[in-house]
């Protein structure tokens, strides 16, 4: 796939800017000459982030990149309860994502 380099640079701005414990490749769209058209990523942080739609706003204002992209984003204790969820999001990513940073745990 052309345009990884981009996936990569964005997960690494994201770790620059919050210390996540995982980023996670959920899905991307390429078009038929395998260009990158869009990507999304779930970033799992600590418990202590006291707000994660403010750090979610503040991601999206601080990372920039040049293919669109959307961040779901999890604490700790929430991600680790959903992803043993059947049906779940949180499920769908923990068993078939690709994992940027961190492990599968």
């Amino acid at each position: 796939m052309k345009g990884h380099f981009v996936i990569d640079k964005v997960a690494v701005s994201i770790m620059e800017r919050c210390s996540p414990i995982n980023i996670i490749l959920v899905s991307n769209k390429i078009d038929t000459t395998e260009k990158l058209i869009s990507f999304k990523l779930a970033v799992v942080v600590n418990d202590d982030v006291k707000s994660i739609s403010e750090l979610e706003c503040n991601l999206y204002m601080q990372v920039d990149s040049e293919v669109p992209y959307d961040l779901v984003l999890y604490k700790l204790s929430e991600w680790n309860k959903l992803k043993n969820d059947i049906g779940t999001f949180a499920w769908k990513i923990y068993n078939s994502g690709v994992y940027l940073y961190g492990t599968r745990v």
